[in-house]
């Protein structure tokens, strides 16, 4: 991955809607390069995918909130993947290093509602404890990553 590589990500990152025309304006090169060298990197898996993203508290999620998990010792998160997977209200999870072992970020319609999903939760085989943080504002979300190279 070279400079343009990067330039071509921030753009799609900023805004995956414009066209190859508009990114290739702002960094220089024609519609063409930008397009085979998109197509490149979603080769190469570097581009995962293309969204939307939305409004969660217009979607009708206004409750935010990560969860911090904590396993009985023999257990991983690979043993309970499956099983958070189920709950549409979680919409990421990572198993971290720490004091914890899986980190969630979770969506809900109500605090209760975010009440039931960590009570079933706790029920999962393995799972010892959550923490839960709840988010009262969002100061910014979802900012670009900067590829290796960027400032």
């Amino acid at each position: 991955m070279d400079e343009l590589d990067r330039q071509i990500i921030l753009q799609l990152q900023l805004d995956c809607k414009q066209t190859y025309a508009d990114i290739g304006e702002k960094v220089g090169v024609s519609a063409a390069t930008v397009h085979a060298r998109a197509k490149n990197l979603e080769k190469k898996g570097m581009i995962l995918s293309y969204g939307a993203r939305v409004d969660a508290a217009q979607m009708g999620l206004p409750v935010l909130a990560f969860i911090s998990v904590q396993l009985e010792n023999s257990y991983s998160c690979i043993d309970i993947a499956d099983d958070l997977q189920h709950f549409s209200e979680i919409e990421d999870c990572f198993s971290v290093a720490g004091d914890v072992d899986v980190l969630l970020k979770a969506r809900a319609e109500t605090p209760a509602a975010l009440e039931q999903l960590l009570y079933e939760i706790k029920k999962i085989k393995g799972v010892a404890r959550t923490r839960t943080s709840v988010v009262l504002t969002t100061r910014f979300e979802g900012r670009p990553s900067h590829p290796v190279g960027e400032n």
